[in-house]
C-alpha cells in the first residue's frame, strides 16, 4: 500500500494529466463508477454526511488498527468526490488522518472548480473523516492510559449521540464574536463515555474574557439537556492558546476571511 504522502501525489500527478475541467470532471465521475458497492442496508440517517446538498453516505470500520472507510452519494460529481477521498486516506492510521491538512485538495484546485454548493459538500466530507478518525485516536488514547475502553462498536453507537451533543454546543455562542464556540475552535476535547457521559475541555479566545463562567454553564447546560446524554463536566484550558488557525471553514466564511489563512 502506498504512503499517504505517495497517495496525495498519485492524486495531484493524475490532475495534472488533464488540461481541462471538463475533462477532470468525466476523471471523478469514473471515479465514482468504481467505488466499492454499498449496501443499502448502511444507508441510514446516521450515515449521511450534514452540509452536503447531495445525499452522501460514509461509513467506517476500525480493523487491526486502520480505520476503513465506505461511502455512496446519489449525484454522480459528489460520489466521484467522495471516491477520491477515501482512496486516499482508507485503511491508514486515524492519528495520521485527524492530522493530515487534506492540503492535496488545494493543490488540484477542486475547490475552486465546484459550485458553491458543491464546494461546502467537500469541506463537509473532508471534516467528517477527520472526525471519524479523531474519534478512533480517542479511543486508542484511552486504551494506552488504561481508561475506559470503547471498541469500535461503541464508538459506531455514539456517534449520533456525538453529532447531536456538536450540534447543541453550537448553539452557545462567543459573547464578542458572532460565531459559535465549536466553529471558533474554542472546544478541543469531546468525550463520550460508555455510561453516556460528557467531557468537554474548552478555551476562549482570550483568558480575560469577562462572560468565560456563563459560557462555560451555558455550554454545559446545553450538552446535559442532549436526550441521551447522562452527565457532562467542561473544563476549561488555555494551552495550548486560541489562535485563528483554529477557526472551521464555516467560521472564516461567516467573518469574512481567507479560507487559505
Amino acid at each position: 500500500m502506498k504512503t499517504l504522502e505517495e497517495a496525495k501525489q498519485a492524486v495531484i500527478d493524475d490532475f495534472s494529466m488533464y488540461d481541462e475541467w471538463l475533462d477532470k470532471y468525466e476523471y471523478l465521475i469514473e471515479l465514482g463508477k468504481n467505488l466499492e458497492e454499498y449496501p443499502e442496508e448502511s444507508k441510514t440517517e446516521d450515515k449521511l454526511i450534514k452540509g452536503c446538498q447531495s445525499r452522501v453516505w460514509l461509513d467506517s470500520k476500525v480493523e487491526d488498527g486502520k480505520i476503513w472507510f465506505k461511502a455512496d452519494s446519489d449525484a454522480i460529481i459528489t460520489k466521484g468526490i467522495i471516491s477520491l477521498l477515501i482512496s486516499v486516506y482508507s485503511g491508514r492510521d486515524p492519528k495520521e488522518i485527524a492530522e493530515d491538512d487534506f492540503g492535496f485538495i488545494s493543490q488540484i484546485g477542486l475547490k475552486e472548480n465546484l459550485s458553491p454548493t458543491r464546494a461546502n459538500g467537500l469541506v463537509s466530507m473532508i471534516a467528517r473523516i477527520k472526525e471519524l478518525a479523531a474519534e478512533m485516536v480517542k479511543v486508542e488514547d484511552t486504551k494506552s492510559n488504561g481508561q475506559e475502553v470503547l471498541t469500535a462498536e461503541d464508538a459506531a453507537e455514539l456517534a449520533p449521540l456525538y453529532d447531536n451533543v456538536v450540534l447543541a454546543i453550537k448553539q452557545v455562542y462567543d459573547p464578542e464574536i458572532p460565531v459559535n464556540v465549536y466553529d471558533l475552535g474554542l472546544i478541543y476535547e469531546l468525550v463520550i463515555n460508555k455510561k453516556h457521559e460528557a467531557y468537554i475541555k474548552m478555551t476562549f479566545t482570550a483568558p480575560t474574557c469577562p462572560m468565560a463562567d456563563e459560557v462555560l454553564a451555558e455550554v454545559k447546560k446545553s450538552v446535559a439537556d442532549v436526550p441521551g446524554i447522562t452527565g457532562c463536566e467542561v473544563e476549561l484550558t488555555f494551552e495550548p492558546p486560541w489562535d485563528q488557525s483554529m477557526l472551521s471553514d464555516e467560521a472564516r466564511v461567516e467573518l469574512g476571511l481567507d479560507l487559505n489563512d
